[in-house]
């Protein structure tokens, strides 16, 4: 049993049945609990859901010093190769209860805006024909949303985020035109702009460059409802000093997510969880009392072809084999993570094990954002013991929310039974519909 000082606080974790407790369990409390041997039994991967990756553009009309493809040619995948794609990719997988496409890659998707438009009619027709969600989505830098784009994108049904990297001066620090002109505003001006951004998220990157992380939340929190912190990789990745003031940024966010305890306020809770933030994750996880057994779901829900028409789990790890091949890797990749040392790891089934990028460079876990993970889980860990024990009415709310969002990626029930209720209209129709009549976040 191992005792944590958190703000104060002292919060304990048991490794026997990877739990948190407020106060000290009795042995009787452990013993009542799934041990680590069944969780590794029982943590399987579920194919619920499969995301498809296309790098439709290789182009970009910044440049970000963090850039994971400083390699870029420029070049524009057609409409005809990505559609080409995901119908052998739909043949592949057609068991899916639901699926994502992701248009992000290493460009800029809206420099293939006339590609981004022809694949979500095409996913439109697809859905209406397997009567299953395709949602078309990507992450975009945010300085070519014009409204014309922007109601192209609505009007056609295509989710998208935004990098917008937390304050003004770190941002336009690494995210400048190739001209080297700032764009923090400009992106800031667009989005302003928008009328519906109630689904936009904000995608942001944090480096060396620390800044004050709950102050950056709270501006932010008044353009997106979806906010995620995560680092950057490569040299301006975290190191062992920035790691530390990191953990102290994250420390002041735990005590203003304390008071919105005690003041039962949950939207920061909710901002956070609601996408695919660093910590956001482990809250997720904390309140839906979740476990994983892997990291993500790289080449085993998730396949990206890149501008070249090769495969990989995810853009940032680069096509290298084809898509029959990938096939294969489906239980190696599993295999691979239950060999890193993360196996010894107290906390390996909040995190999962590392990312397959780092192993496949450093041949080893990054020992830094290994202490920032095991850091913010202890955090969430704790925030969802003390939610618990002072606010339970507000725990439960976060907890009803957690186990949403982990379902997001299985059959809707509610929309299957409107769909039934409303049998003249499309697929595509009837969702629209629901959407529009039962927004969830």
């Amino acid at each position: 049993m191992e005792k944590y000082n958190v703000l104060g606080h002292v919060v304990y974790y048991d490794e026997r049945s990877s739990c948190f407790f407020y106060a000290e369990p009795s042995e009787a409390d452990i013993a009542s609990l799934p041990s680590v041997a069944d969780l590794s039994s029982r943590l399987k991967v579920k194919k619920t859901s499969y995301t498809f990756c296309i790098e439709i553009s290789e182009r970009c009309n910044l440049a970000c010093d963090y850039c994971f493809n400083a390699s870029k040619k420029g070049r524009v995948m057609s409409s005809a190769e990505a559609i080409g794609y995901l119908e052998r990719l739909f043949s592949i997988f057609p068991d899916g209860e639901k699926y994502v496409v992701d248009l992000s890659g290493v460009g800029e998707p809206l420099l293939a805006l006339n590609t981004i438009v022809r694949i979500a009619q095409w996913c439109h027709r697809q859905q209406d024909k397997i009567k299953k969600e395709v949602l078309p989505q990507f992450v975009c830098n945010g300085t070519l949303l014009s409204q014309s784009i922007v109601d192209i994108l609505q009007k056609n049904g295509v989710l998208f985020g935004v990098s917008l990297d937390g304050v003004q001066a770190i941002h336009d620090q690494h995210r400048k035109t190739r001209d080297g002109a700032p764009t923090f505003q400009t992106i800031l001006n667009n989005i302003e702009k928008i009328e519906n951004r109630q689904y936009i998220g904000c995608a942001c990157t944090i480096t060396k460059d620390v800044f004050d992380l709950t102050e950056a939340i709270s501006f932010l929190s008044r353009y997106f409802q979806t906010l995620s912190f995560r680092p950057a990789r490569g040299d301006l990745g975290l190191d062992e000093v920035s790691e530390q003031k990191w953990e102290k940024e994250y420390d002041k966010l735990t005590s203003k997510l304390l008071k919105d305890v005690d003041d039962g306020d949950i939207s920061t809770f909710r901002r956070l969880m609601n996408g695919d933030d660093y910590f956001g994750k482990y809250l997720t996880r904390s309140f839906a009392n979740s476990r994983v057994v892997t990291r993500c779901d790289a080449c085993i829900t998730r396949f990206a072809v890149d501008i070249n028409g090769l495969v990989s789990g995810c853009p940032a790890s680069q096509g290298s084999y084809n898509l029959e091949e990938s096939l294969v890797k489906n239980s190696v990749i599993v295999e691979e993570r239950e060999r890193c040392s993360c196996t010894e790891c107290p906390f390996k089934f909040w995190c999962g094990g590392e990312c397959q990028v780092v192993l496949a460079s450093k041949k080893r876990p990054d020992s830094v954002l290994c202490t920032f993970k095991k850091h913010l889980i202890v955090l969430a860990g704790f925030l969802a013991c003390y939610a618990f024990e002072i606010n339970e009415s507000l725990a439960i709310q976060l907890r009803d929310f957690a186990i949403e969002k982990l379902s997001r990626l299985k059959v809707n029930r509610e929309l299957t039974s409107f769909l039934t209720a409303h049998p003249g209209l499309s697929f595509t129709e009837a969702k629209a519909l629901f959407d529009k009549t039962y927004p969830k976040y």
